[in-house]
């Protein structure tokens, strides 16, 4: 081919892919096109990074960060994503009835556009201005108007009654976007004390006012309620995070620590003269001001160290354990594995993997009715105990972290009976004086009646045992 065809075709193979250029930048593609004739405005909600309701002299302004919506105006405080996204999607999908030629709003005054009601502007990748005007002789209909577009248009009524809901219903009614898990400890302080809780190695602790394990699942209970409270009513104008609190009432507050550092989260709360209140007048730090939440809120007047304590005598994997020690009533037992059960050899039983399992199931199951912090182990029956459960993982040889021999894995000291029908006990990682219910004594008594008294006395397992019966 001679260079000047070559020359030829390359000029028309640029003009083609010129023009191609030019019409997709300036014709908008046959699906595009349709969406327009359908809809007011076509664009992506999630190129949007900011939106303004201007409504008379009343300018609302929300601006996306990252990837949450935070309203700027008329308060700073964090928006609601949920009305953020439906005030989108009217916008969005807003459908065209009819559509009239009209430069200029002025040349239709009926419509109301030369001064609309309200102005949506929508600033992105493309920024997009809505007005909306007067109601339409039809009903559910009023006139609109999109900025660059020479029509005057009429669409359904559903998009005013978002555009021009109260500013407060674009704050996140949540008291905060936080669950339990994202806390790293709490403080409530009441007229009748004060109590912490803090993690600690991933466990909660009480600190204060008694040093004692809590109740994880307790803890996630009084906690979740609190972080998800409902804001139903913003009383006031937000306030700085310093603002004190200036509650009228008998009041409650909550000091919470994020994970990993941050604001602490502080709740203050007032109880009224009314008990049955749905409402519950508070003030919370982060977002300023008067708040009103629901009832939730009054957990803060009942929570206590007891509530949020840790009821359980301990855990024990059955499949860690060798030896079980029982004594009750003067009798004792000491249980080895043997084969696919357990023996007691001195007193010449064995028990089958179901009934030691039955045993171990019984202690992981057993939660403490009371503390009695204060109550002296003699009147409890515990000096000396009138029973003992004790488990432990025996080693037969050293190894790197723990030397041969009995290691304990969790025990219990039963006493005497109570009023109530429960038994006084000591146990678990805390020399405290609790009450259970009798139920776990009547287990180990199936294990000591009808067995006569073992030959080596003591609390703990024999510590000369050959490699053989250790299992």
């Amino acid at each position: 081919m001679n260079p000047r065809a070559t020359l030829v075709l390359l000029v028309i193979t640029l003009l083609v892919l010129g023009g191609l250029f030019y019409l997709r930048q300036t014709v908008a593609p046959t699906r595009d096109q349709a969406e327009l004739e359908r809809y007011a405005a076509v664009f992506d909600p999630e190129e949007i990074t900011q939106i303004e309701l201007t409504r008379g002299g009343e300018k609302i302004t929300l601006r996306r960060e990252n990837i949450e919506w935070r309203l700027e105006a008329p308060a700073a405080d964090r928006a609601d994503a949920e009305a953020v996204d439906r005030l989108l999607m009217a916008a969005r999908f807003l459908e065209v009835r009819d559509r009239e030629a009209a430069k200029d709003p002025a040349s239709m005054p009926e419509s109301g556009l030369a001064t609309p009601r309200v102005r949506l502007d929508l600033s992105g990748k493309n920024n997009i201005r809505i007005d909306l005007g007067s109601n339409t002789a039809l009903p559910a209909q009023i006139f609109a108007r999109v900025a660059g577009q020479p029509y005057i248009l009429r669409v359904p009524d559903t998009i005013v009654e978002l555009a021009t809901a109260p500013a407060g219903s674009f704050r996140d009614p949540r008291l905060t976007s936080l669950v339990a898990d994202d806390i790293e400890k709490f403080t409530v302080r009441r007229a009748d004390g004060e109590m912490t809780l803090r993690r600690e190695r991933g466990r909660w602790m009480i600190e204060k006012p008694v040093r004692a394990p809590a109740d994880p699942r307790a803890v996630s209970a009084f906690l979740e309620p609190l972080l998800g409270l409902r804001i139903t009513t913003f009383q006031s104008s937000p306030a700085g995070p310093d603002t004190p609190g200036t509650l009228a009432g008998q009041t409650a507050a909550i000091s919470m620590t994020p994970r990993g550092g941050g604001e602490n989260l502080d709740l203050e709360i007032t109880r009224g003269s009314n008990a049955a209140a749905e409402n519950v007048t508070a003030r919370f730090a982060p977002r300023g001001g008067a708040l009103t939440v629901d009832a939730a809120a009054l957990t803060l007047f009942d929570v206590s160290p007891e509530s949020l304590r840790d009821r359980s005598l301990g855990y024990v994997d059955a499949d860690t354990v060798d030896r079980i020690v029982i004594e009750t009533r003067g009798d004792k037992l000491v249980l080895r594995r043997a084969d696919d059960g357990w023996s007691a050899a001195e007193a010449g039983r064995t028990f089958t993997a179901g009934q030691v399992n039955n045993l171990i199931d019984a202690f992981n199951k057993t939660r403490i009715a009371s503390f009695r912090a204060t109550m002296p182990p003699g009147e409890a029956g515990l000096e000396p105990p009138a029973g003992r459960l004790a488990f432990y993982a025996w080693l037969t040889e050293n190894t790197a972290e723990e030397a041969a021999g009995g290691h304990p894995i969790a025990s219990v000291d039963l006493g005497e009976p109570e009023a109530d029908g429960n038994i006084f006990a000591r146990g678990g990682s805390e020399d405290e004086i609790v009450t259970i219910p009798a139920a776990l004594e009547g287990v180990l008594k199936e294990f000591t009646d009808s067995t006569p008294p073992a030959s080596n006395g003591g609390s703990a397992p024999p510590e000369n045992q050959s490699n053989a019966d250790s299992r």
